[in-house]
């Protein structure tokens, strides 16, 4: 068996440089002002230019920047603020919206506060060593063997996926005399889906000449946003099928009992609803009366998201999630029920619809749904056939095309379930190979990756 120590050795050097290179990079980026970069930047240049004259205008600039830096790194040393923060966040956000949030600031020092903003920092975004080792960047194959080797592109690529939101900037914070409190606005653009912890909120002390700032953390408690998954624009559409009997209205409502309209009357019978009751038929005939309804039928429809995905396919799993959220939003579910199934370690099926949890509950389970590493497209198949008796209706999504999904389709199809299947791809070269090397009975809708929302107005039903 080969000897793999020094290579590992050699990546594990590499991640350490990475690691404390952005903890570096990001400590001094949150102190130093752009006019602060811009001076540092002439301190080397200005001793490339000094004439070998001591005296002269470079040797007099020089003499100033070092001591405007002095004087402003000095300052923003003893500059102190201790505020307490209380956040006002939304229940929800959608991955790529600004989110607008207010602030409740409270000085509790005995000093004045003045000229301070307030920043709201992202979690770290460092890959794990086992991440940055396992990991693998898109078309890194491509690149040059030395660009492989030190994976710098990986790592910036992992800083990247990593990051969860982008603060945006913040107004400066009026005067705040000792214990006064005072409200403002902040924004950040959530950038995946999922649950975002706020737990680092700091206020930005500058000098007076705009050099320098200390960064100073808050007092505030963890926070938590909800990010629902990014939606596309769907045109209008029509789902094929016919209601199979699902019992709708007041009857599948949070209130028990049937619906539709008034038929008939009858004598009560135990377990009879109340409100049911015919009042004036009991007047007269005093026994007992309640009134009949129709009963109306709502048809129901399935939602199929595929979650077997590997590593280096996470984003094709992400618009899968985001084109099953457009689904979701879209049907009317106060007319239908819908049932969103997948596998994760077990089969999973939420339902919503009239007299089920509301749509933003299948927005949340959608926003914190992963990705299946094990590929089990047997438990997807029972999953669905459980229901296929009940299902109006079917809307596959998947990630891949493969013998495996062609295969679940096709049973799918043969119990006689109207099916809608949409399959991601990269481009319609490889969607044209891939359906002629997995041929189906049913057609396939192709999404192309960077083209989700053009292909859905196109070729969505």
């Amino acid at each position: 068996m080969a000897d793999t120590r020094p290579a590992g050795f050699f990546r594990n050097q590499i991640y350490q440089l990475y690691r404390r290179y952005s903890a570096i990079a990001h400590f001094f980026t949150h102190r130093i002002r752009p006019a602060g970069f811009l001076l540092i930047l002439l301190v080397p240049a200005s001793w490339v230019l000094i004439p070998q004259l001591i005296e002269g205008p470079l040797f007099q600039m020089r003499g100033s920047i070092l001591t405007v830096l002095g004087i402003s790194l000095i300052w923003a040393f003893f500059r102190n603020a201790q505020v307490k923060i209380y956040r006002e966040l939304p229940r929800l956000a959608t991955a790529g919206e600004p989110v607008h949030y207010r602030v409740k600031v409270h000085n509790t020092s005995r000093k004045r506060l003045a000229s301070a903003k307030l920043l709201e920092l992202p979690p770290d975004n460092r890959p794990s060593y086992r991440l940055f080792t396992n990991s693998k960047e898109p078309g890194e194959e491509k690149r040059n063997i030395v660009d492989q080797m030190l994976a710098y592109y990986r790592w910036e690529w992992l800083q990247h996926t990593l990051t969860r939101f982008t603060p945006e900037s913040a107004p400066p914070l009026p005067h705040l005399e000792a214990g006064e409190n005072v409200s403002t606005k902040l924004s950040l653009t959530p950038r995946k889906r999922g649950v975002i912890t706020l737990s680092d909120m700091r206020v930005c002390l500058p000098d007076p000449l705009g050099i320098f700032q200390r960064c100073k953390r808050t007092s505030a408690a963890d926070d938590k946003l909800i990010v629902l998954p990014k939606r596309y624009r769907l045109p209008a559409y029509h789902i094929p099928g016919h209601a199979r009997f699902q019992l709708g209205g007041e009857s599948a409502s949070s209130s028990t009992g049937q619906s539709g309209d008034f038929t008939s009357v009858r004598d009560y019978r135990p377990g009879d609803p109340i409100r049911h009751i015919h009042w004036k038929s009991w007047a007269r005939t005093g026994k007992a009366i309640v009134k009949e309804y129709e009963d109306v039928f709502f048809p129901r429809y399935g939602l199929v998201l595929d979650t077997y995905s590997p590593a280096h396919q996470a984003e094709l799993f992400e618009l899968a999630v985001s084109l099953a959220a457009s689904f979701a939003s879209s049907i009317d579910t106060r007319e239908s029920l819908l049932d969103l199934m997948f596998i994760r370690n077990k089969a999973h099926v939420f339902s919503t619809g009239n007299g089920e949890d509301r749509i933003d509950s299948m927005l949340e389970v959608l926003a914190n749904v992963s990705c299946e590493p094990n590929h089990d497209f047997i438990s997807l198949q029972k999953l669905v056939l459980r229901y296929s008796d009940e299902l109006t209706a079917c809307i596959c999504i998947f990630t891949e095309w493969c013998d495996q999904r062609r295969d679940t389709v096709m049973k799918l199809h043969h119990a006689g379930m109207p099916l809608k299947v949409f399959s991601i791809c990269s481009d319609l070269d490889s969607a044209k190979s891939l359906n002629s090397q997995y041929p189906s009975a049913v057609p396939i809708i192709w999404l192309r990756q960077n083209y989700i929302e053009e292909d859905l107005q196109q070729n969505i039903f």
